[in-house]
This record gives structure tokens, C-alpha cells and sequence, in this order.
């Protein structure tokens, strides 16, 4: 399927886009904090009444003063701006230790419970996108920071409007033309910020894969399953290397638009800015100079102008950083919107009686230079498959092995059979029925699956066995009978919290750190956790040895007597107890049949047993 590029929307933005796309930011957090919202509307108002009673109060003392009134009067006013002082720094040191913290926490726990839940749903293939990885990554970075920031310059923005209209409103009727002078200033600064903002978008976009890489060199040196390949080798020098390259591509980036910003704010915004005080100020003088003004009213009014520039020019700041907002909530929404290619069926899923491949093809290389997440980006390119017109079946009880050397295809068949990825051609049934028809949360439940790649979580051994929420009161036996199975139990005496004790030291100073093997007995205890109806075990005892894997494969034995188990592997262990073996190579189906069967072909397959032989010689 040929890949069509979209147009990059970052560059075509109107005003209405740009509106639009910063409202719905403001409308999905008042729906997920609403408290939050009104109080950083309220906390807006108050700021900028307070802004406002403090010009008022401060023109006020100075005419008192110019027109030598008495000391009680200038006392009152001072009075009122002490206690309006007083409370407004009350409210900002309540509304900043308690409620801002408290509600900006529980957004960003939504933001990230929606991006997770979205994240969880998307087809495993989406990974294999740079680009879009790439755009997933900074939508996790950088949405509650973009949500954060949108708040706090929501409440500057009405601070800003309801100050700096009631100090412009002062004065226009003191001086038209300082004005209007100090807003066309300020729309001048709108269209350098805005140019600026964009910039700045372009630069983050070009940054983002750079800190990734850096990223995963920083890992490297610092997570603790690299930490003896790195003292063994000489890969510090092709990682330092790495970070070498890196870090000239982002001093590059950064000299590139560190002119722009220069010309744009050094020079551009910096000469308006200054151009226009000073010319004020030169006007004031001269009124100060023929007694237009008295020195209290000279010092009122320049107090005013500098507080209505400043309001006008943060406002100015915030409406230009909604261009920039609105390029990165593009790619957010998008993500959002992005479907997976992966669709639930609605019919519920039967108990399991047979599952088949039927003439099955599959290709799992993603086009990087798709732009489109939501029309183009999870279609399959046209590229070599890694399977090809496979069809095989297996029924209820069966024991199956799929074997053959590393890159045969192995695993992609069995994410294939877990639904994580959807054919290019051919179909998989189950019952004689297409999977995708099925719901795919129910159809994913029935099947138990120890990946090749597995992963202990910072999580209790019970919670790991459980694969999540684990109680105490009904699932301790359950997890205790999976760990013996799994041959577990040995290690589990030497912890001293026993199924509750913490694995990892992510969370935890005293949690414990597994070895290979160990894990993967704790990985293969999840499967014997649960009544799964079919069971996947790739590569179940590549970090086992030669008695603790057969004390495993007689487990599985007598654990999965009534149920179907495909085993996956290149090791050639388990293909004895099984009654049928697949033999895949490139990506095609070679051999099938019974170990019997295929020794006597004499073809790959007994090769394969041959070269291993010294292993098995018990079964052979």
C-alpha cells in the first residue's frame, strides 16, 4: 500500500485554528478538574482587582499629596492599601501551598491516566513508527506541562485584562496619545512573539528525537542490567561517541535559532520596547518641565505607564504563546483521535475448541514518513513479510512446538495469534470463526502467554503473579500453588516478606533483584495463576538450566494436561512431549509432524536435534 505524505498543518494555522484548538484545552480541564478551573478564574479576578486597587490607591495618595492634605487622609489611604496588601497575599499563599497543588496534581493524574488508557488500546505495531513513537513521547512529556502552563497564564491573562483595562481606562483620560502608542507597541510585540512561538515549536520538534537518544544513553549508564557489559567491553567509547554526535546536532539546532531569536527578541522587540518608555518619558519630562504636572502627578502617572506596560506587554507574552500551544495540542489531539487498526469484534468469545491459521501473511514494517496519525499512520508498508502463507491448526488439549532459529518468525506468529497485531492477508480463527470478529479484551483474556522478553514490574511477587491486583484473603493460595509449579518455592523461603515481598529497587532501597532464571520462573508462574484455556510459552527455559528446565517442562506436563500449549522455541527441549512440531524458517512453514515423524525425514529439523544432541541424550 503506497503511503502518501500529509501536509504538515503546523504551518497553515489560523486564527480560528489556533482559538479553537486552545479552548478545547480549556473545556477538557474543566471537565476533569472544574474546581481547578474556577479557582484559577477567581484567583485571575482577585489579582487583578488587587492590580487595580493598588494604581487607584497609589494615584490617589499622590494627589493627596500634591494638593498637601492633611495627615489623617493620607493615612486612610495608606490604611486601605496595607490591608488590601494583606489579603491579597492571604489568598495567594493559601490558593499557591493548597488548592493550586493540590488540583494541578490530580489534573496531570487524569491527563496521564487518558494518554495511558489510549496508549494501552493503539496496535503494538504503532511502536515500530519512529515518528510516531516520537509524537506519543511528547504527548506523555509534555501534556500536563502544556495543561499546567495553559492554567497559570489563563489567571495572568485575566489579572492582565482586568488590570490593564482599568489602568488604560486612567490613562486614556490623562493622555490619549501615550495610549495609543502603548497599544500599538503591544500589537507590534504580538506579531514578534507570535513569529518567535512558532520558531520555538519548529525547535522543540527538531530537539524531541535528539533527547531521546540521549535519553537512552543516560540509561545505559545508569540502569543496572548494562552496568556489567559496560565494564566489560569497549561500548563506552561507541556510546560516548553517540553522545558526541548528539550533542554537536543540538548545539547545531541551537546556534541555527539562536540567530532568529536574537534578531526577533534581542534586537526587534528589545529596540520597541525601549524605544517606546523612553520616548514617554522624554514626554513626561517636558510636561514636568513647562508645569503641566506636579512631581507627585509625574510620579502617579510614570508608576501607571510602567504598570500598564507591563501589564499590556505580559498579556501580550500569553495571547503569543496560544500559536505555539495550539501546534503542540495538534499532535495531542491527534494522538487522541488516532484509531487502531486492531478493532474489537462485539461477539463474546466460546470456550476453546480449535484455533487455525489459514493462509496467513504478514508484514510489520511501518512508513516513518507518514504525517496523518489518525488516516495513515498504523498501515502496514509494502516490504518483505516476515510470514508467509502459513496455514496450520491445532485443537483442544494438543501440545504444539514451533521451532527454529532466531528470526524464523516465531514470535511475530504468536502476537499474531494474541490479536496484537492484525494479518496482512489470510485470516486466524478460533472455534472456526475469525478472531476479529471476537471482543478482543475477552478473546486476550483466554489466552496465557510468557514472552520472550518478559518483564518483572516494581510491583510485590503476588501482584507480579497476579499480573496486577492481588488480595490477600483469595488469591495468596493461588499464587503460592503457581510459584511451586513454576518451581519458584525454593526461592521464595529465602525472602523474607514471602509473596509480599517488593521485587526491583525502583521504588524501594530494600527490594529484591531477581536473577534470569528466577525470573522466569516468577514470569512462567503467571500462567499457572490462571484458568487460561490456551497457553504460550516463548522460549519458557532459555535462561534455565538443563534440571530446572526439565523439572519445568514436567510441570507444564501436569499443569496443562486438559489444556493447549504452544511452545516456541530453538531450543529443542520440549519438542519430545509434543504432538506436533512446526518447523519455521524465513518466515515459512518447512516441516510439520511428530518428533518421530521429522527424525526420520532427515531433513532440518533432525539437523537442528542433531547439533543439540549432546543435551538430550536421556530422550534420544
Amino acid at each position: 500500500m503506497k503511503q502518501h505524505s500529509q501536509p504538515d498543518r503546523s504551518n497553515r494555522q489560523g486564527l480560528s485554528h489556533i482559538l479553537v484548538n486552545n479552548l478545547r484545552m480549556y473545556i477538557k480541564i474543566a471537565r476533569m478538574t472544574p474546581a481547578y478551573f474556577i479557582l484559577t478564574v477567581l484567583k485571575g479576578l482577585f489579582y487583578g482587582a488587587s492590580s487595580s486597587a493598588t494604581a487607584i490607591f497609589t494615584v490617589r495618595l499622590f494627589d493627596a499629596i500634591d494638593a498637601e492634605a492633611d495627615f489623617p487622609t493620607v493615612a486612610v489611604i495608606i490604611g486601605y492599601m496595607a490591608l488590601f496588601q494583606v489579603i491579597f497575599y492571604l489568598f495567594n499563599a493559601i490558593h499557591r501551598q493548597f488548592f493550586n497543588q493540590l488540583y494541578r496534581e490530580k489534573l496531570k493524574f487524569k491527563l496521564h491516566n487518558e494518554l495511558f488508557q489510549k496508549a494501552r488500546s493503539l496496535d503494538l505495531a504503532c511502536y515500530d513508527d519512529p515518528e510516531y513513537y516520537n509524537d506519543f513521547v511528547w504527548a506523555m512529556e509534555e501534556s500536563d506541562r502544556c495543561a499546567v502552563d495553559m492554567m497559570n497564564d489563563l489567571a495572568m491573562m485575566i489579572e492582565h485584562l482586568v488590570a490593564g483595562t482599568t489602568l488604560f481606562s486612567l490613562l486614556f483620560s490623562i493622555d490619549i496619545g501615550i495610549a495609543i502608542l502603548l497599544l500599538s507597541a503591544s500589537i507590534l510585540s504580538i506579531v514578534i512573539n507570535q513569529i518567535a512561538n512558532k520558531e520555538s515549536f519548529a525547535q522543540e520538534k527538531e530537539m524531541k528525537p535528539l533527547g531521546r537518544v540521549r535519553s537512552y544513553l543516560n540509561r545505559v549508564f545508569y540502569l543496572q542490567e548494562y552496568a556489567k557489559e559496560i565494564r566489560m567491553s569497549h561500548v563506552t567509547d561507541l556510546l560516548m561517541q553517540r553522545m558526541d554526535e548528539n550533542t554537536e546536532q543540538t548545539v547545531r539546532i541551537s546556534r541555527k535559532y539562536g540567530k532568529i531569536f536574537f534578531i526577533l527578541y534581542g534586537i526587534c522587540d528589545t529596540l520597541l520596547s525601549n524605544a517606546v518608555y523612553f520616548a514617554i518619558l522624554f514626554f513626561m519630562f517636558f510636561k514636568l518641565a513647562d508645569g503641566s504636572i506636579l512631581v507627585g502627578g509625574f510620579a502617579a502617572t510614570m508608576g501607571m505607564i510602567w504598570n500598564v506596560r507591563w501589564q499590556l506587554r505580559s498579556l501580550v507574552l500569553k495571547l503569543a504563546k496560544f500559536p505555539k500551544n495550539s501546534l503542540f495540542l495538534e499532535k495531542y489531539y491527534d494522538f487522541l483521535a488516532s484509531e487502531s487498526k486492531t478493532v474489537s469484534g462485539e461477539q463474546k468469545v466460546p470456550p476453546f475448541e480449535s484455533l487455525e491459521l489459514r493462509d496467513v501473511t504478514f508484514r510489520y514494517d511501518f512508513s516513518a514518513h507518514t504525517k496523518d496519525l489518525r488516516k495513515e499512520k498504523c498501515t502496514p508498508s509494502e516490504n518483505k513479510p516476515v510470514l508467509q502463507n502459513i496455514s496450520l491448526k491445532l485443537h483442544r488439549g494438543e501440545k504444539i512446538a514451533i521451532v527454529g532459529y532466531n528470526g524464523a518468525g516465531k514470535t511475530t506468529l504468536i502476537k499474531l495469534l494474541m490479536h496484537l497485531y492484525d494479518t496482512t492477508d489470510g485470516q486466524i480463527l478460533w472455534n472456526g470463526k475469525d478472531i476479529r470478529s471476537y471482543n478482543l479484551e475477552q478473546y486476550r483474556s483466554r489466552i496465557g502467554v510468557v514472552f520472550q522478553d518478559f518483564k518483572i514490574f516494581a510491583a510485590t511477587v503476588a501482584e507480579n503473579v497476579m499480573n496486577g491486583t492481588y488480595c490477600e484473603t483469595t488469591d495468596k493460595d493461588t499464587v503460592l500453588h503457581a510459584l511451586n509449579a513454576a518451581g519458584f518455592s525454593e526461592k521464595l523461603k529465602d525472602l523474607s516478606n514471602g509473596v509480599n515481598t517488593m521485587l526491583t529497587r525502583e521504588f524501594d532501597n530494600n527490594g529484591t533483584n531477581l536473577s534470569g532464571g528466577e525470573s522466569q520462573k516468577l514470569a512462567i508462574a503467571r500462567v499457572f495463576a490462571k484458568p487460561y484455556e490456551l497457553i504460550i510459552m516463548d522460549e519458557p527455559s532459555s535462561a534455565l538450566d538443563p534440571m530446572s528446565e526439565y523439572a519445568l517442562n514436567q510441570a507444564i506436563l501436569e499443569y496443562a494436561a486438559d489444556k493447549t500449549v504452544i511452545f516456541i522455541s530453538h531450543r529443542l527441549s520440549t519438542t519430545r512431549m509434543a504432538d506436533r512440531i512446526y518447523l519455521f524458517d524465513s518466515g515459512t512453514l518447512k516441516e510439520v509432524g511428530s518428533h518421530d515423524e521429522l527424525m526420520m525425514r532427515n531433513e532440518k529439523y533432525a539437523q537442528m536435534f542433531r547439533l543439540q544432541a549432546e543435551k538430550y541424550k536421556q530422550q534420544s
